[in-house]
């Protein structure tokens, strides 16, 4: 099986990094993931909170979306993280500015998550499928899709620049993380409907919402569980 790299990109690498790393490796509603047709999903943050936990209000509602969570740990994004990335999707354009002070030549494969759903949809399964009567392989759909997607940016209509981030809480609050996440996933179904090889639409159980505390932290953090934390793939 051939394998490709997806790197998600924000701030704290806490909240909306994270929640997009899970939902496409593990899949969201009737959507399988990517996990299991060889891609590696990982997040970082520009400004990580390094060893901290997911937002406990965003690990609840991604919960409720019937994704599986492992646990997560805040990790600073890297030279050799974007290196090795076939693609990388972003929050903000902002975060892509920062993959490209670290690496330039990145910027090629570097796209919002709004806009890189918004572009393979404009694409179409269709082409990123394989030989014709056949379907392409996960890796093959990612590398495809970071090929063609430039191409499709004058068919795009942007309202604004701002239009294509996707915006972190306004307030700590459960409504807001609810507004983040339900916003996060229809991008992430979206693309996962033109990566996904099988487009496996089984139906997946909703899950219960973990016993979570969630206390009153600053507006990027949750409690690190270790200060000599290492990095986990969730």
């Amino acid at each position: 099986m051939d394998t490709a790299t997806i790197l998600v990109v924000c701030s704290g690498n806490v909240r909306r990094s994270p929640a997009i790393e899970a939902m496409l490796r593990e899949g969201v509603g009737q959507i399988g993931g990517l996990a299991r047709h060889g891609i590696t999903v990982i997040s970082a943050g520009s400004e990580a909170l390094e060893g901290y936990d997911m937002d406990p209000m965003i690990a609840s509602e991604v919960a409720l979306a019937g994704v599986r969570l492992t646990r997560h740990q805040a990790y600073p994004l890297d030279v050799d993280d974007i290196e090795s990335a076939d693609l990388i999707i972003t929050a903000e354009r902002s975060h892509r500015s920062e993959v490209a002070k670290l690496v330039p030549a990145a910027v090629k494969r570097t796209f919002t998550l709004v806009e890189i759903a918004a572009l393979g949809d404009l694409l179409g399964r269709t082409a990123l499928g394989g030989p014709a009567g056949s379907e392409a392989d996960a890796a093959t759909r990612v590398r495809t899709l970071v090929q063609l997607a430039p191409l499709q940016k004058a068919r795009r209509r942007v309202r604004r620049p701002a239009d294509d981030d996707l915006q972190d809480l306004r307030k700590r609050t459960p409504r807001e993380a609810r507004r983040l996440v339900t916003e996060a996933r229809g991008h992430v179904e979206s693309l996962l409907r033109v990566l996904e090889p099988s487009l496996s639409l089984v139906a997946k159980p909703q899950r219960p919402a973990p016993d979570i505390p969630s206390p009153a932290l600053p507006a990027e953090a949750t409690q690190p569980r270790s200060t000599h934390s290492t990095r986990s793939a969730g």
